[in-house]
Order: C-alpha cells, then sequence, then structure tokens
C-alpha cells in the first residue's frame, strides 16, 4: 500500500514538473499578440499585393514573411505553434489575447485615417 501512494505521488509530482516547464515555454499574451498581429498583416501584404504577380508562390513569399516574424521576435516557429494551440486549448486566454488583437487593430486604423487639424 505504502508502494502505491509513494509511485502515484512521485507520478504526480513528475507530471507538474513537466507541466510547469511547458508553461514556461510558451509566448507572453503581449509579445503573442505583436507576434499575430505582424502575422496578420503580412498575410494582407500577400494576399493584396504578391496577388498580382502569378509568377510568385503565395505559400512560399507568406512562409517567407512569417520566418521575418520569427526572426524579429526571437521565437521559433515550434514556440509559436505550442504557444497557439496553448492559447487555443484556453478559451478564456484565448478571447483576451484576439480582444487584445482587435484593439490593436482598431487604434491602428484609427491612426491610420486620422483627418490632420487644418
Amino acid at each position: 500500500m505504502k508502494m502505491n501512494v509513494l509511485f502515484i505521488s512521485l507520478l504526480l509530482i513528475f507530471i507538474s514538473c513537466r507541466e510547469q516547464k511547458s508553461v514556461t515555454e510558451i509566448i507572453s499574451s503581449d509579445k503573442m499578440g505583436s507576434v499575430l498581429f505582424d502575422m496578420n498583416v503580412a498575410e494582407d501584404f500577400v494576399n493584396i499585393y504578391l496577388a498580382k504577380d502569378s509568377s510568385k508562390d503565395k505559400k512560399a513569399a507568406l512562409n517567407k514573411e512569417y520566418q521575418k516574424i520569427y526572426l524579429l521576435y526571437g521565437i521559433t516557429e515550434l514556440q509559436f505553434k505550442n504557444s497557439y494551440d496553448y492559447y487555443k486549448s484556453r478559451p478564456q486566454a484565448y478571447k483576451i489575447l484576439i480582444d487584445s488583437l482587435n484593439a490593436k487593430a482598431q487604434r491602428r486604423r484609427e491612426e491610420l485615417f486620422r483627418i490632420p487639424n487644418s
């Protein structure tokens, strides 16, 4: 009986330590929001400007833009994917992330379309 309790306790400790490590590798929500915002801009760029050039491979061009973003933020594609999966699996955290992203986009639109005072 004591061996079973000891084994279960060690197993739970191992699992909790392993979960703790994976959470620390998750990109912070602020940084993740900035990455997603830049990815959205990159997608728009590829879809609008490169769509006119039929000789360009849109998928390869988009992947190249994503690689630039990963480099800019000092992350890897695997970190991004793991972080994205992490936020998607937690609806409340994902909602906060997307709401923040929408607010940032709205501020950017207002800056772009602001009429200067004459």
